[in-house]
């Protein structure tokens, strides 16, 4: 029961990557006043909950063993280097990227995955901690 719980964190890992990494280009394309610009937040947001969440699953489904604890590293530091890397995607701006954007939307898209990035960073610190 444990393995089949583990793979549906797994899965659910790799939906809210994916929902992180797919919803940014519509966000930077919004006015961050737009209700549609919420929505697609809200949509990042859950994607990060099922991130957080899967790496909480298992790491209470396995009682935060070594071997668990160094799985739910490894998913922190994927998680770490990817919302770094669309953090500064979105500070950076490209010619092609920045025809149709908005520089707030741009701003507040690229402090929300530092936020992440952070976090993931605060729970990897927790995660060796007593």
């Amino acid at each position: 029961m444990e393995w089949l719980l583990t793979l549906g964190c797994i899965i659910a890992y790799i939906v809210g990557l994916i929902l992180l990494v797919k919803v940014t280009p519509s966000l930077i394309r919004r006015a961050f006043d737009d209700a549609l610009f919420i929505g697609v937040a809200a949509v990042a947001i859950f994607g990060a909950m099922l991130i957080f969440g899967a790496i909480g699953v298992i790491y209470t489904v396995f009682n935060g063993e070594v071997p668990v604890r160094v799985f739910d590293a490894l998913l922190l530091i994927i998680l770490g280097i990817v919302t770094l890397r669309t953090s500064l995607a979105t500070f950076r701006p490209r010619y092609d990227i920045n025809l149709g954007t908005y520089r707030a939307s741009r701003i507040l898209t690229g402090i929300f995955f530092l936020a992440l990035t952070a976090a993931a960073v605060g729970v990897l610190v927790l995660l060796f901690t007593a």
